[in-house]
């Protein structure tokens, strides 16, 4: 997985995991969705589609198209729907796999938060044959995953996702389940749903947002009954409670305020002639923890809640929003959260719901008395659902993709430039020698 080193309200900054699709495979960095389904590829003929990566499906002798457009196409966003093997390392994969081609990507919406396609890791709980044909589910069942579950780090210092196993080395302390919402509102905004105990401020008490919260995690923006997800913030319901309140904020030396018309909070950051125009605040602290099944968990301050500057502006934003959407979710965990958490996602199967578990993700910043905390209480059906086998040995893989595969063994010098490294070409080698013809005329 890769993600970017700091947030920035700018620039693209979703993470992306390597996918291999086609036979032989390409490697497409797709965009991740953990409250989403849909899995897609930009087509390597897009029509403005973002991203240095795409899938060209000539190049796979198992693509196969079913000439039928994407349900969801727009005629700014649209796709042919397709099959083709699929999967991960080079260790894993299934064949079939459906997903979308998508052939114009001009949306504006989506050109800076989908970058080479879409790997939506959340199987709808609203459509069971949706689910059934998911990349996730469909690895399960081929038996090719030890377990139905993955791991996620979104934080830059060690980025990963594991697939069939939870890596013990990724988190520290007692992974903290709790059981999904069996069956989301199906008007909401989001269908990934678990209870809350709450947020904390500075003092440590609770935010008084209303008891019986419910929240989601979203990785990327995305629209879901038309309105846009707040990925790169915490969204809270009525966030004034918590920035009015210094015993929330704690002793903040710059004064962080509302701006009415972009609906955003932001604070004063004018960067003297010595700082880096572009680099990420470290003040003020934005002091917030999120509370799940009795355990708090930092979000961290610096890189993810405080943004580097917009424009000329010399306001910094806050990654804090406010949600006055009266449908559910109460709370968004957007990327500050992901970026301060270990989050193990194990999917529904059979007669077993779904689960997120959260742990402190290894290397970070943790007190050992934050670590130690345990969690209130054990979801129902836990021994047989949540009893994951440990992998007994590490696979390896040699994956040969298929631009590796139509590269030129020979390497050629580039045009005008002597001084440049000669690179190879794709396809050279099945081109046709030149036949010369000529005559003597002398």
């Amino acid at each position: 997985m890769t993600v970017p080193p700091f947030l920035t309200d700018v620039d693209f900054i979703s993470a992306t995991v390597p996918t291999l699709m086609g036979t032989p495979p390409q490697q497409v960095n797709l965009t991740v969705d953990i409250s989403g389904a849909t899995l897609a590829a930009y087509a390597y003929d897009c029509v403005l589609c973002a991203g240095p990566a795409s899938f060209d499906s000539s190049l796979s002798s198992t693509f196969k198209s079913s000439n039928t457009p994407w349900n969801a196409s727009t005629p700014s966003f649209s796709g042919t729907d397709v099959t083709d093997t699929v999967g991960f390392g080079g260790l894993v994969d299934v064949a079939d796999q459906s997903f979308v081609n998508i052939n114009v990507g001009s949306s504006a919406d989506f050109a800076s938060t989908i970058w080479n396609g879409h790997l939506g890791l959340f199987p709808s709980p609203l459509n069971a044959t949706s689910a059934s044909t998911h990349l996730l589910t469909r690895l399960y069942q081929s038996s090719s995953l030890l377990n139905p579950v993955i791991g996620m780090r979104f934080d830059p210092a060690n980025p990963k996702l594991t697939i069939g196993a939870l890596d013990p080395n990724d988190y520290a302390g007692t992974i903290n389940w709790v059981e999904m919402t069996k069956y989301p509102d199906s008007n909401g905004d989001y269908y990934n749903t678990f209870n809350l105990d709450g947020v904390k401020g500075y003092n440590g008490e609770f935010v008084p947002f209303g008891r019986n919260l419910t929240a989601a995690l979203s990785s990327r923006e995305s629209r879901t009954n038309g309105g846009l997800s707040l990925f790169l913030s915490i969204a809270l319901p009525n966030a004034g409670t918590y920035f009015l309140n210094p015993n929330f904020t704690g002793p903040i030396p710059i004064p962080i305020e509302l701006d009415p018309q972009l609906d955003i909070y932001q604070y004063n950051c004018t960067p003297d002639s010595s700082a880096a125009p572009s680099a990420p605040p470290q003040s003020p602290y934005v002091a917030l923890s999120a509370s799940i099944n009795g355990v708090d968990y930092q979000i961290d301050s610096a890189n993810n809640l405080l943004r580097p500057p917009v424009l000329t502006s010399g306001h910094c934003p806050v990654g804090i929003n406010n949600r006055s959407d009266t449908l559910t979710p109460n709370v968004v965990f957007g990327l500050p959260f992901l970026r301060s958490v270990y989050v193990a996602y194990r999917f529904p199967t059979d007669t077993c719901p779904g689960y997120y578990g959260f742990a402190f993700p290894s290397g970070s910043n943790r007190t050992q008395s934050q670590i130690s905390q345990t969690p209130t209480s054990t979801p129902t059906n836990s021994a047989q659902c949540l009893s994951l086998s440990a992998p007994t040995s590490t696979p390896t893989a040699n994956v040969v993709l298929a631009q590796e595969l139509i590269a030129s063994k020979e390497t050629y010098g580039v045009y005008e430039r002597p001084w440049a490294e000669q690179v190879s070409l794709l396809g050279v080698d099945d081109m046709p020698n030149i036949v010369w013809n000529w005559t003597d005329v002398s």
